[in-house]
This record gives C-alpha cells, sequence and structure tokens, in this order.
C-alpha cells in the first residue's frame, strides 16, 4: 500500500467502518456453516455463497440494487467470476431457510458490536426483551419471468414476517411466504419459533390489530415467561372483573380493566387497558396484554411501549428507500426474500455504525439521520473502490470486545451536525393540511400566482 492509498484509507472512516464490520460479521467459517446447514439441494460450483453475498452486496451498495450494472462494470475488468444469467438463476433458487438464518445468526453477531442500546425502555420491562412483530409486503416485483408477461398492474414478490429488537433497533428474525398476498397472522408460529431459538431470556412481543385473536395471544405467550402487548380492535366476548379508571400525562382517561376473554376450554384471562382520546378524528387506543399485575406494569408504561411499535414501520421504510429495496435484483420470490433478508442486515450494520456515530457526537442514536449517513458510506466506498485500484482493505481478525474498540477508534470526530441531524428533530411537523381541488383538475402556474384560480366547491 502506497503513501496515496494510505491517505485515502485515512479519509474514508465510513467505508473502513463498513468493510470491517462487514468482514466480522460475513465470516467465512459462519456462512460456510449456514449455507450447509440449510441449502437443501442446491450445490456450490464456481460461485461459492461467501461470493454470491459479496457480489449482492457490491449491487446494492455500490450499484443502486443493480446487478447488471455490477456485472458490465466486472466484465470491464475482466473480473467476472460467472455469466450474469447464471448469478440470477442461482439467486431464484436460493431455499428460504438460508434467508431466515442469514438474517437470525448475522443479526446475532452484530448485536455484540452494539456499544449502548438505541432506545430505552421502562424499568418495569428490564427483565424483558422486547420485540416489535409486523409484516411486510415485497413490491414491485418485475415482470421478467415468463408467466408474468402481458399484465397490468403490480407484483407482490413475497411477504415477510419480521422481529425488530426494541432496544437495539435490529432486525432479528423473519418468516415468510413466497406468496406476497399471504396473511401475517399464519406466520407467527414459525417466527416465534425462531426467536425462542435466539432470545432465550423472557420476551415481550408487541404486536398491532391485526394479531388480535386468542389462538396468536397462546401463540405468543406459549414459552413460560413471555408476554404479549396487542392492539384490539375485535368486540370480543369478554366478562369484565375489575376495573380502575386512571388519566395519563395529558388529561385524557384511561381503562385498565382485568377480563376474561372467550368462553369454556377457549377462555382466557387478559388486561385490557383503553385510552380514551376523545378527539372528533381520534380512534380510542385498546391493548390487551397478559401482564395482569396493575402494580408492576402501570397502564402508562404499557402504552408508551405500544407507542413505540412504530419503530418498525421506520425499519421498512428506510430498507426500502436506503437500501434499494425498491429495486429487487431477482423476479423470482425466492431471490426476493434472500435480497429482502440482506437489505436488512445492511439496515442492521448501518445501526451499528450509526450508534457510534451518535456517541461521537453525544447525542441520541434517534437524532441521527440514516439516508444522509448511508450516503456519505456510499460516496467512500465508491471513492475506495475507484481510487485503490487492486489494493483491497486490510483484513484483520478480532475479538466482538476489540472489534468494538477499532470500531470507536475509526469513527472518532465522524459526527457532522449539520448533515447527520434530522430535519424532522430540527422543526417539528405539524398535521398536513387539508388540500385545495383545482376546477378541471389543473390550472396554470400564473393564474396561481395571480389568485386567479378556480376550485371545486366543497361538499358538506
Amino acid at each position: 500500500m502506497d503513501a496515496f492509498q494510505r491517505e485515502l484509507m485515512r479519509r474514508s472512516p465510513l467505508a473502513g467502518a463498513v468493510l470491517e464490520i462487514y468482514d466480522f460479521v460475513f465470516d467465512d467459517q459462519l456462512l460456510n456453516s449456514i449455507y450447509d446447514s440449510h441449502r437443501g439441494h442446491c450445490y456450490e460450483d464456481k460461485l461459492v455463497f461467501t461470493d454470491f453475498l459479496r457480489l449482492m452486496r457490491d449491487a446494492l451498495l455500490r450499484h443502486g440494487g443493480s446487478a447488471h450494472k455490477l456485472f458490465v462494470q466486472l466484465e470491464t475488468d475482466d473480473a467476472e467470476p460467472i455469466d450474469e444469467s447464471n448469478f440470477y438463476r442461482k439467486l431464484a433458487r436460493t431455499p428460504v431457510e438460508v434467508s431466515r438464518a442469514l438474517l437470525r445468526e448475522c443479526s446475532g453477531r452484530l448485536a455484540t458490536l452494539m456499544p449502548v442500546s438505541v432506545a430505552t425502555l421502562p424499568a418495569c420491562f428490564d427483565g424483558f426483551e422486547a420485540i416489535i412483530g409486523d409484516g411486510k409486503r415485497i413490491k414491485n416485483a418485475a415482470k421478467r419471468l415468463k408467466p408474468t408477461r402481458g399484465y397490468s398492474g403490480k407484483l407482490l414478490g413475497a411477504k415477510a414476517l419480521v422481529a425488530v429488537n426494541l432496544r437495539s433497533g435490529m432486525a432479528v428474525a423473519m418468516n415468510d411466504s413466497l406468496d406476497g398476498q399471504t396473511n401475517d397472522v399464519p406466520l407467527v408460529q414459525g417466527l416465534m419459533e425462531q426467536l425462542h431459538q435466539i432470545i432465550p431470556q423472557p420476551m415481550l412481543s408487541i404486536w398491532d390489530r391485526q394479531f388480535d385473536d386468542a389462538r396468536t395471544f397462546r401463540r405468543l405467550s406459549a414459552r413460560p415467561g413471555d408476554a404479549f402487548v396487542v392492539r384490539t380492535h375485535q368486540s370480543h366476548s369478554i366478562v369484565v372483573e375489575s376495573c380502575v379508571q386512571t388519566r395519563d400525562a395529558l388529561g385524557r382517561q384511561v381503562l385498565d380493566e382485568i377480563v376474561m376473554m372467550g368462553r369454556g376450554a377457549q377462555a382466557m384471562r387478559v388486561r385490557r387497558i383503553t385510552l380514551l382520546r376523545g378527539g372528533p378524528d381520534e380512534e380510542d387506543v385498546a391493548l390487551m396484554t397478559n401482564l395482569l399485575e396493575r402494580g408492576s406494569f402501570p397502564a402508562a408504561d404499557l402504552l408508551e411501549l405500544y407507542r413505540r411499535r412504530w419503530g418498525i414501520e421506520e425499519v421498512f421504510q428506510q430498507v426500502t428507500e436506503t437500501f434499494s429495496l425498491s429495486h429487487l435484483i431477482g423476479s423470482a420470490p425466492k431471490a426476493v426474500l434472500l435480497q429482502f433478508a440482506y437489505c436488512l442486515l445492511l439496515y442492521n450494520l448501518m445501526q451499528v455504525i450509526k450508534a457510534y456515530v451518535a456517541e461521537d457526537g453525544r447525542v441520541l442514536a434517534s437524532v441521527v439521520s440514516m439516508i444522509y449517513l448511508f450516503s456519505d458510506v456510499r460516496e467512500e466506498l465508491a471513492a475506495w473502490a475507484y481510487h485503490a485500484g487492486d489494493v483491497v482493505w486490510p483484513r484483520q481478525r478480532r475479538d466482538a470486545a476489540a472489534m468494538r474498540q477499532r470500531l470507536a477508534e475509526l469513527l472518532e470526530g465522524v459526527w457532522n451536525p449539520v448533515a447527520y441531524t434530522k430535519a424532522s428533530d430540527k422543526k417539528r411537523r405539524g398535521k398536513p393540511k387539508k388540500k385545495l381541488r383545482l376546477h378541471g383538475g389543473h390550472t396554470s402556474v400564473q393564474r396561481l400566482l395571480e389568485g386567479k384560480v378556480k376550485l371545486v366547491a366543497a361538499q358538506n
């Protein structure tokens, strides 16, 4: 490595952090173990699984999710490992069990690098590992496969039910269906089985109202010590045993009830907490939980915990917009699920870097903008790939403790208070104003400037 390359390395701390974390997490021995355990009838020939994932990484990080652009570059450099069509076929045949295990195992290794928890929870939940669960439809599948051609309308690539660790902000497991129109509820059982493999301590899972049924409640609490908080919207058959009325910090009424839900052998004793919001356009929030002890688990803390469930929607949005999930590399459902699992891992990797950057800037991790941070990462990775030539980033095997120290040293001083602070944290957003309808559906800019525009009369 010459002086120029050493200086380039010094000026690329974010790229270095990504590459060194990647080497730590995507260890060849771990990846080979994952593939050998879950590959089924698939096999490796010229392109081994570790190199296959590196190609996917470069397509996502350097080429906006375009494998074709990647292979054009590889062909230009006379470094094409296999024919491009073979890459797509291998992607389409990768078993879903490999995608699930890849997310589980590599997320577990990434978690050992987190310097601090991204989110803090009320002290009453300290004995639980808090998990958010929700489904994601992976949209905009390309119509390249012959049976998909000739139809108007958009295609769903696949469906995944994802679990996100609330404290770390990382996606830790997923269950899935090749049919993108599958309902989320049947996927709960398989997801819980995976979570039990990787989370030995009691688990508290938070779910939206789609999972509001007694059978799902039993699945969420099947392991002794596990608990759930689920928003409810159904008119369940219940018998109220006791009710306590309180008020939240904004003075709104809260009903805290112990109820018997269902009848006969299917009856289940649960706690229902209802926040009466009272506004004309505001729906009441009702939660069901098996945490029956009011003194140990206050209603206000459970409502606050459920409010944090929105974090998984932000995960899905950032994975789609920031990590090229909107551009699907493959067209087959198995290919879509592998890319989704890999994009979740890239998101997790960036969560680690984001935590160190926030620590460097002495701010909360929630303040750091993932979009602008990742934009700088991509620029540095592109600069390194372009200017370093055949020189690879120095690789050194480290354990988790040494890796945490290395990341702290590497990312010291990278905090940018102007670029990395979220705009939403600088100015609080109000409710969007109702848009006025233009007469005829259009007008000119000049008429708007002159105030001569015609509007559709509002209907009562």
